[in-house]
């Protein structure tokens, strides 16, 4: 094992210290579902935005995937960190409803600029015979990002107690097994809507 880690290339590591961190600062996506019940979205909007996000980053994935083909995957990357940046700063300052929508619709295609370019950018790195190890590790480097999270989440709102914060992302993960009902539980929480209050 350790024989395989040292064939891993420089460039490799170089890559693997970027996008984990980034996935370490880049906060769970539950949090733009509060802000969307912030700027005034009721329950059945956030679940329509949520849905809506989605179709964006499966429409767009395949088209952003055959760009990476013809261009280089780290301009790729570029490109899907343009629309993060916008989605983060464009709904941390608006407070209309329609361009919440619009905006949310391009942070959808930063997800899908990056998830599989991001793969790979990674599997393009190294030999085919290294192809599983060098997968593994970056999913463990960013999957880190979730223990992190955590505490900066714990450390931001203060205390160890549950919170509004940990809440988001207790109820962030019930997402994948039944969407529709855990976004109804994440922005009707008691919690959450005294933090919006």
């Amino acid at each position: 094992m350790r024989a395989a880690l040292r064939q891993l290339p420089r460039r490799y590591w170089r890559v693997i210290v970027l996008l984990a961190a980034f996935a370490v600062v880049n906060f769970p996506d539950a949090l733009i579902l509060l802000r969307l019940k912030g700027i005034g979205f009721s329950v059945a909007e956030v679940i329509l935005a949520y849905v809506g996000y989605n179709v964006v980053y499966a429409l767009g994935s395949y088209p952003a995937g055959a760009l990476a083909d013809r261009i280089p995957r780290p301009a790729m990357f570029g490109i899907g960190m343009a629309f993060f940046a916008v989605g983060y700063l464009g709904l941390g300052l608006t407070t209309d409803k329609v361009a919440a929508w619009l905006i949310l619709g391009l942070y959808g295609l930063f997800t899908a600029c990056t998830d599989g370019v991001g793969k790979a950018w990674i599997s393009g790195l190294v030999p085919a015979e290294l192809q599983s190890s060098a997968q593994g590790i970056f999913q463990g480097a960013t999957g880190f990002r979730g223990f992190v999270g955590r505490s900066v989440g714990r450390s931001a709102v203060g205390g160890k107690r549950p919170t509004a914060a940990t809440d988001l992302r207790n109820r962030w993960r019930l997402l994948c097994s039944n969407p529709a009902h855990s976004v109804y539980r994440c922005v009707d929480s008691p919690q959450i809507q005294r933090r919006i209050e």
